[in-house]
């Protein structure tokens, strides 16, 4: 039996978990907790949620900060019990309280050494009253979760599946369901239903829409946005492969904004990242900080895309999108305009600093400085070819070279792959905008004149020429 079979008893701010499984082979046995997550890009050390690791069969001793080990002494199935402290109410941690259940795999299922590939079943046994029972369809609690389920248990053809698949469970949870280009999808979320608006729906199907057929295929079947209206001010979401968890607040402000602009962000990194993937992440190393410094494509391509998605499939008008266009040039020139690193470096460093405050002017932002790149990729490319290309056909050949074959790429074989599209070298483009310091507000000024928009600097941007800036607004 090579399943990887979990239990897990939730109870306020804290997970009670059982791993069950036959080993392999006699002798040591390493468990490992994965030390980060996908999509951030810093450690985080997951086992600091955890006291101690036992076995009824076998003693369990911990040998570094994210491992234990025990001794195999026959081939007979081995559970290991312990419990994690689930007090992290943001998108990439899990949370548990007398109102709702969520759980992020990653933070808190522990593996064997080498089991990555493993199959997985998962039983989560929910509150009901004051008594526990296992979750059915008449049960007392509503869930939503990527996974596969079979009565009370979910099933994963890996582990790297399970925890690319998170768990949110309440009694109750709003749901809108529909389907695009054969694909289904769902908004399933927490908080207030005035959030669950038919305007955003019908926003998010827009978006949705456009999406699958600037890309022309899906990687998944089906997919899930999965969303927290939180008490607290707050701002985050997740890329997983068939969802993703948003979690905004507080309960009482108008999220309607941040919401179309954090779903359509979230839905490109199916492609960006979830399937088109640096070589480095192929596949994920969890047990270690894995380097790489192409985090600018992952996340700066796809902070300018999902802006101008929401302009494109008519979500927003060209006002609306100019101002979200100059939203990141500020952010950018204000926040880290004159920092001393270039993009390849700030991509490195994230494992160093994390995403809060670093050194004052060292680092710049992979997300806003990686985004004015893209701009700065997709106004040649339309310039040189009349809109007739556009960053489109880049992505294009990145899912189909790298995404469908399941390959990872290079910054060098990005840096091609552009060229190729571009139809010369843009070894100058590199040079100033990636792997220097250098401010770019003259480079930008000169592009954005073009298409029609004044850039004053400081992230001031204003629309001159109507004409010249809606072809902008179009894929090819």
């Amino acid at each position: 039996m090579r399943t990887l079979k979990y239990r897990i008893l939730p109870s306020f701010h804290a997970l009670d978990i059982e791993l069950t499984f036959v080993p392999t082979r006699m002798g040591p046995l390493r468990l490992h907790l994965p030390i980060w997550r996908p999509g951030r890009y810093q450690v985080q050390h997951f086992a600091k949620n955890i006291a101690s690791v036992t076995s009824s069969q076998v003693s369990v001793v911990k040998s570094d900060l994210s491992t234990w080990v025990l001794d195999v002494v026959d081939l007979r199935p081995i559970t290991v019990s312990y419990r994690y402290h689930a007090e992290q109410p943001d998108a990439g941690g899990s949370w548990v309280d007398e109102s709702m259940v969520y759980i992020n795999f990653i933070n808190c299922l522990l593996f064997p050494h080498a089991g990555e590939n493993r199959p997985c079943e998962v039983e989560v046994v929910l509150p009901t009253g004051d008594l526990l029972s296992i979750i059915t369809p008449a049960g007392g609690y509503e869930t939503s979760c990527a996974l596969r389920t079979y009565g009370n248990q979910m099933k994963a053809k890996t582990y790297r599946e399970l925890v690319d698949s998170p768990f949110l469970a309440a009694p109750k949870i709003h749901s809108h369901r529909w389907k695009s280009n054969g694909v289904t999808f769902y908004l399933q979320g927490l908080g207030p239903k005035t959030h669950f608006s038919d305007r955003l729906v019908k926003a998010y199907q827009k978006f949705v829409e456009y999406q699958l057929a600037y890309m022309g295929e899906f990687p998944v079947s089906e997919y899930r946005f999965m969303l927290w209206i939180c008490p607290k001010p707050f701002y985050h979401g997740v890329e997983h492969t068939k969802s993703t968890m948003m979690v905004l607040g507080p309960e009482d402000r108008d999220s309607y904004e941040d919401l179309i602009g954090l779903g359509s962000h979230e839905l490109y990194h199916v492609w960006n990242v979830a399937t088109i993937r640096p070589k480095a992440l192929l596949p994920y190393d969890y047990t270690k900080a894995v380097i790489f410094d192409t985090g600018w494509i992952i996340e700066g391509i796809t902070t300018y895309l999902g802006d101008w998605f929401l302009w494109a499939s008519g979500v927003v008008g060209a006002e609306e999108y100019v101002n979200l266009l100059a939203g990141n040039l500020k952010l950018h020139f204000e926040r880290d305009g004159m920092s001393k690193q270039s993009l390849v470096e700030s991509s490195i460093d994230l494992w160093l600093d994390g995403y809060g405050a670093s050194l004052p002017g060292k680092r710049v932002s992979i997300y806003f400085k990686g985004a004015l790149v893209a701009l700065g990729l997709d106004l040649l490319i339309r310039r040189k070819f009349n809109h007739a290309k556009s960053l489109r056909e880049v992505m294009l050949l990145m899912q189909e070279r790298y995404g469908r074959l399941k390959k990872g790429y290079t910054r060098q074989e990005f840096y091609a792959l552009v060229e190729e599209v571009y139809g010369e070298s843009l070894s100058g483009f590199w040079t100033v905008w990636v792997e220097s310091a250098a401010p770019l507000e003259e480079e930008l000024r000169e592009l954005l004149m073009f298409f029609g928009l004044d850039y004053q600097g400081k992230g001031l941007l204003q629309l001159n020429d109507a004409n010249s800036f809606a072809p902008f607004n179009c894929a090819t």
